[in-house]
Order: structure tokens, then C-alpha cells, then sequence
């Protein structure tokens, strides 16, 4: 006869071992190779708590090391499915009202935009602010910082700075100062504030459209998850924390769960 009460008992156990370990991802250690590593509990309560890999690394041999989506993947195919959201994701700011010309740089499109599409609301403002940044604006185009700042690493394949290895950059990699004020490009809904030991402390904050933006390395982080945020707002100061070779901002922008490049939406070729 089957013992039903151990096995319940045995598996409640194995459920709360999963959790155990899934919370100890968040504690100061790397993330798993991929995703594949992590049972679907475990992927849940790692990302809930704002932990996620931003870079991927690959060996000589072309393997993934870490931070890779799905166990397999090469760089190119990586960088292929990268492009192919972003396509996806450009047809959706078309939409919005926005379009993006031969430099990369993005602009208003004429004629109206439909009630829902609309890219700006009427939301006060605050302070201090972005002033490039439109007010309401609800989908992030425009930059996380002010001035125009210089772009140290731009997104794409890189020889990661700190390991050698080759990797994939989902984002782009601002100079500043530590202690610069950091702005969110669209209104949305801060997700998740979280520290770990590649991105430092981060933030990532969800915006209309099935867009995302997320914030490494940063020295505070002045908002907390749940929080309401208006175009353009200060949400963070940038530091020198995590996975960093010198005081910056990484920046990434996301479209329906997956990064994109980000380059156009920041308004630079």
C-alpha cells in the first residue's frame, strides 16, 4: 500500500527546498548559467525579486557561461532574436506616433494618433526632471540622463570588461559621475528595486506598451517597487556598484519580456 502521507509530506518538503534556493540566487552570487538551470517556481520568485540577467557570456568555444535566455543559444542567434524584438517593437512606436529615420534618431510623426495609441498623457510634473523628456510621455523614448552624455559601451557583442569573455551587452553603458541623477524616460509602475552582485543596485520599472527599462550600477535608488512614476521624474543616482569597472549607468529598455537594442529610442545613431 502506497504511503500517501509521506509522499504529500516528501513533496511539500522538495517545494520548499526549490524556494530556498531560489532565494539564495539573490544572495550576492552569480546568476545561473540559464534559465533551464532554474525550475519554473524557482524562475518566478528569482525575477520577482528583480534579479535577472542583463549580459550574457559565451566561451571561446562559442557555449553559454551565463545569463543566457535558453541553454544552446550562440551569440548569433542571441543578437538574431534581439533584432527581430526590435523590429517588433519599432512597429509598435510607429504606432504610438513615433518613427525612427535612416540615423537612428527618433521623431514625431505627423497626422493624429488614434485615443489608443496615445503616447502622451496630461500628468503633472516633478522635480527635479528631464527637460528633453515629454511630459506624460508613456513609452520610453528619450535619455535616462541629461546632456547628452557620452556612451562608453553601446549595445551589442563586446569583450566583456571585467571577465575577457565574449558577451552580449543588452544595453548601453553612460558615462557619469557617481551621484548623477538618474531619470525614467516614460511614466509606468517601478517593478522591482533589487542588489545583486553583476548589476549592482537596480531598478526596473514597467511602461505601456509591453515596455520595460532597467537600471544597473546605480549608488541609490530613490524608488520602491510599486511606486507610480511621471515622465522624466528622478528615480535613482548612478554609482559604481555590482559588476563595474568605474562609476556608470547601464541602460536597458525591454519589449514584451525581452531586451531590445536600444539605440534608437535614446535618440542616438
Amino acid at each position: 500500500m502506497r504511503n500517501v502521507v509521506g509522499e504529500c509530506f516528501l513533496f511539500v518538503l522538495l517545494m520548499l527546498a526549490q524556494d530556498v534556493y531560489a532565494a539564495s540566487l539573490l544572495k550576492s552570487q552569480s546568476f545561473p548559467k540559464t534559465f533551464q538551470d532554474l525550475s519554473f517556481t524557482q524562475r518566478i520568485n528569482v525575477l520577482s525579486e528583480g534579479y535577472e540577467p542583463w549580459e550574457s557570456e559565451y566561451d571561446a568555444s562559442g557555449r553559454c557561461i551565463s545569463g543566457c535566455a535558453y541553454a544552446g543559444i550562440t551569440i548569433a542567434q542571441e543578437l538574431e532574436n534581439i533584432d527581430n524584438n526590435t523590429k517588433s517593437a519599432q512597429n509598435n512606436l510607429y504606432k504610438s506616433g513615433y518613427s525612427v529615420n535612416q540615423n537612428g534618431l527618433v521623431y514625431k510623426t505627423s497626422g493624429g494618433v488614434s485615443a489608443g495609441q496615445k503616447i502622451v498623457e496630461n500628468i503633472p510634473r516633478c522635480y527635479p526632471y528631464q527637460p528633453d523628456i515629454a511630459a506624460g510621455q508613456v513609452v520610453p523614448v528619450g535619455e535616462p540622463l541629461t546632456g547628452k552624455t557620452q556612451i562608453t559601451s553601446p549595445y551589442g557583442r563586446r569583450v566583456h570588461p571585467v571577465s575577457g569573455n565574449d558577451s552580449v551587452h543588452s544595453g548601453v553603458d553612460f558615462a557619469a559621475a557617481s551621484g548623477t541623477s538618474v531619470f525614467s524616460p516614460a511614466s509606468g509602475t517601478v517593478a522591482s528595486v533589487w542588489t545583486d552582485d553583476s548589476c549592482g543596485k537596480g531598478v526596473r520599472i514597467s511602461h505601456s506598451a509591453g515596455y520595460e527599462t532597467v537600471y544597473c550600477h546605480l549608488s541609490q535608488q530613490l524608488v520602491s517597487a510599486g511606486d507610480t512614476v511621471a515622465a522624466g521624474c528622478e528615480i535613482a543616482k548612478t554609482g559604481n556598484t555590482g559588476r563595474s569597472t568605474g562609476p556608470h549607468l547601464h541602460y536597458g529598455i525591454k519589449y514584451n519580456g525581452q531586451y531590445i537594442n536600444p539605440t534608437s529610442w535614446i535618440g542616438r545613431d
